[in-house]
């Protein structure tokens, strides 16, 4: 009994200590917050709601982090213990994200961190409707500005408090083999949260089905951030698998701390972790074996388009695979076992190969089966005529493709057949490229296609021949007078005739289509007046259509006339200084010329036609011959000789009278003929013409003024002197007189316009 005593004594003493230390040691300790307060001074804001500056202090909890007033007029908490309640809503969590100590003062736009504080509880208190920052008289523009930006920010945001966690891709999933496994896609866990790690848990998975990073490093526990793939060993038979994701993730939250009816409730940001589980994803992998056909041709060279059939060893159709770009055409998902491939079509351009190839499929493997083709070629035989239907042989013809690059080249043998063989399979075009001489090359693209193997495809090409004209003027040696008349000879290279032709009134001779090759002219009758050029005129027809221009000169027939003077008495005394003047025979003057020493004057050039000439000055001392000449050029290079006599004049007696002609004795000697220098006939205005151009004299004669004669008492000068000496010194005088009286009324009107 003592004993039972001694247990109930010790159980009350028990459960009064215990009653004792709840008051002094809080249940709830782990779940309250002790709040601190620090004031700072501030006037930066007025309230005309409230009527006075909006103020408050910096809240602190015990582990130093920032805490804000909740509730506008109560006391801060100052040293309270206060539960924790919960969490703010996210509007409020969002101006606290946006503000101090979130941001740094500098990132809020403001000096110090007492701006910032205060433009942050501002913010806080705008959010929960307790006082609004626009109505506010603002004595510091920087906190203004701070505050209205934490909220705008706030407004604009989208976070929130609540953890979310999403794995994609949520479909299900075939993992392929890649090398020793069969791999997944990419996973990528989504959350909002801060911070966190996360684990992969699989069921039904093959023994050494593996979860990795993106570079295939194994693994357990991530973080986030990383992507993780599954890979099932390829040895697995297929089957498939469901994973998900369990995680722990830690987000901030606005946790809010319960005041009293006096006490202000205060919110602090801290971090809170919660565990998020994903759905099940699902997936699945086969254990089959592949098919590679590669498709080449007799080089080696890949051919797409090419076109297989598989069958499987019970005859049934598995599908058709398509050679690519590369040549190469591939089936998966093959169960084990032996298979037929055949082509069912063939590349475009080559012979299809239908003969069955079998192969066989192994776990994880890929058959690979080469097939080739031949290329389809065929052959093109040119055969080449004229126009006519003559064989035409040596004829070279170009093969090209359609973009005009040349392939190979061919000539016509002697039956005319130019033959390629061989072509591969396209598109292309022949050309003539070498022609035959006189015959038109032609230009004609003759376009074909070889699409069928060994198939010979034949043309027929004719030629024209080669055609042209030709065009002779007819002109005089001056290159500019056209002569008509003319007479000339078509005759071919050998000078056998072939046409004849007369020129036109404009000198012209043209014969059009005359066939190629070379011919001559030759001049049968020259025109009136011309001397006949013996020398052929060739030239050669080479290029259809064109005409050859040629001209014909001939030279005028051209002759001479010599007159020799001799005194009537003496047959042998030659007389210098006689003058002739030679006319046309339409009576107008051409040249005229004198004697020389010998007594000849000579008039050379003189064109085919008929003149006359008669004496014009007699020599000195003799009566000139009164009679008119007449002679004919009609050979060129003829010289026509004449002798004209002329009788001495008779001289009257000298009158005896006193010497009135002593004034005379001044007067200049008359000129006289020089004996060793033979004149040359003088051309009327125009020089006498030459070989080269011959000038013609068309000025009409002047008739002669017979003037009477009077008895002198000496011998009249000749040569043309004036015979009275004083008309020179009276003309002399006049224009001395002229000269002066010009210049004395010159100066007068100079004088007078000053």
């Amino acid at each position: 009994m003592v004993l039972k005593r001694s247990y109930q004594t010790l159980l009350l003493f028990t459960s009064v200590l215990l009653f004792v230390m709840s008051f002094l040691i809080p249940l709830n300790q782990a779940s309250a917050e002790v709040i601190n307060r620090e004031r700072y001074q501030m006037d930066w804001a007025y309230s005309p709601q409230y009527g006075k500056d909006i103020r408050t202090e910096l809240l602190k909890n015990a582990s130093g982090q920032i805490a804000y007033c909740l509730v506008y007029g109560l006391k801060s908490p100052n040293g309270e213990d206060l539960p924790e309640a919960g969490k703010t809503d996210d509007v409020s969590y969002r101006v606290l994200m946006n503000g101090y100590p979130q941001k740094t003062p500098e990132n809020l736009g403001v000096s110090t961190w007492q701006e910032a504080h205060y433009a942050t509880q501002l913010a806080l208190w705008n959010a929960l409707g307790q006082i609004s920052v626009d109505e506010l008289q603002f004595k510091n523009a920087a906190v203004e500005k701070a505050a209205k930006n934490i909220i705008h920010a706030a407004n604009q945001s989208q976070d929130t408090q609540d953890v979310w966690m999403n794995v994609i891709p949520t479909d299900k999933q075939e993992a392929q083999l890649n090398g020793e496994y069969f791999e997944t896609t990419t996973y990528t866990v989504q959350t909002n949260a801060k911070k966190g790690t996360f684990q992969v848990q699989m069921n039904n998975a093959p023994q050494g089905t593996r979860v990795v990073t993106e570079q295939g490093e194994g693994k357990e526990t991530f973080q986030l951030g990383e992507k993780f793939r599954i890979q099932v060993p390829k040895s697995s038979k297929s089957s498939e698998l469901s994973l998900k994701v369990v995680s722990n993730l830690t987000n901030v939250h606005a946790v809010v701390y319960k005041g009293t009816s006096t006490i202000q409730d205060a919110t602090v940001l801290l971090e809170r972790s919660t565990e998020q589980v994903s759905t099940d994803l699902q997936v699945f992998w086969k254990a089959n074996g592949a098919l590679k056909v590669m498709k080449v041709d007799e080089n080696k060279k890949p051919l797409p388009g090419a076109v297989f059939e598989i069958t499987n060893s019970n005859h049934q159709v598995m599908g058709t695979i398509t050679a690519d770009k590369n040549g190469i055409a591939e089936m998966g998902n093959l169960e084990l076992g032996t298979y037929i491939v055949k082509e069912v079509k063939a590349p475009v351009g080559y012979v299809l190969d239908a003969t069955p190839k079998p192969f066989e499929v192994k776990t994880g493997e890929v058959a690979v089966v080469e097939m080739k083709n031949v290329q389809i070629k065929g052959n093109i035989e040119i055969k080449k005529v004229s126009d006519t239907g003559k064989i035409l042989p040596g004829v070279e013809f170009t093969v090209f493709t359609p973009e005009g690059k040349a392939v190979t080249k061919v000539t016509t043998n002697q039956e005319g057949i130019a033959k390629v063989n061989s072509l591969p399979f396209g598109k292309y075009y022949f050309q003539e490229t070498k022609g035959l001489e006189g015959y038109l090359l032609n230009q004609t693209k003759y376009p074909f296609e070889v699409k069928e193997h060994n198939q010979t495809l034949t043309f027929e090409v004719k030629n024209d021949q080669v055609k042209g004209n030709v065009q002779l003027v007819k002109v005089d040696e001056d290159g500019k007078t056209k002569l008509e008349g003319a007479v000339f000879i078509l005759a071919d290279e050998k000078g056998k005739k072939i046409s004849e032709h007369k020129t036109d009134k404009n000198g012209l001779i043209k014969i059009d289509n005359i066939p190629f090759g070379k011919y001559q002219f030759i001049e049968k009758t020259s025109p009136a007046g011309y001397v006949l050029v013996k020398e052929p005129i060739p030239f050669s027809i080479t290029e259809n259509g064109k005409t050859i221009e040629l001209v014909a000169k001939n030279t005028k027939i051209k002759g001479s006339i010599e007159i020799t003077k001799i005194d009537v008495a003496d047959g042998n005394n030659k007389l210098p200084g006689a003058e002739f003047t030679i006319y046309n025979e339409q009576g107008q003057e051409v040249v005229k010329g004198k004697t020389n020493e010998q007594g000849i004057a000579k008039f050379d050039k003189l064109p085919a036609g008929k003149y006359t000439y008669k004496e014009t000055l007699a020599p000195q001392g003799y009566v000139s011959h009164e009679e008119t000449f007449s002679f004919e050029i009609k050979t060129d290079g003829e010289i026509i000789k004449h002798v004209v006599a002329d009788q001495k004049k008779e001289v009257p007696p000298t009158p005896e009278t006193p010497q009135p002609e002593q004034p005379e004795q001044p007067q200049p000697q008359p000129e006289k003929p020089q004996p060793e220098k033979p004149q040359t006939p003088q051309v009327i205005e125009k020089p006498v013409p030459t070989p080269e151009k011959p000038q013609h004299i068309v000025k009409q004669p002047q008739p002669m003024k017979e003037q009477p004669k009077k008895v002198e008492s000496h011998l009249p000068t000749t040569g043309g002197k004036a015979e009275n000496p004083y008309w020179k010194w009276i003309g002399v005088t006049f224009v001395v007189l002229g000269s002066i009286l010009t210049i004395y009324a010159f100066r007068k009107r100079k004088n007078q316009e000053v």
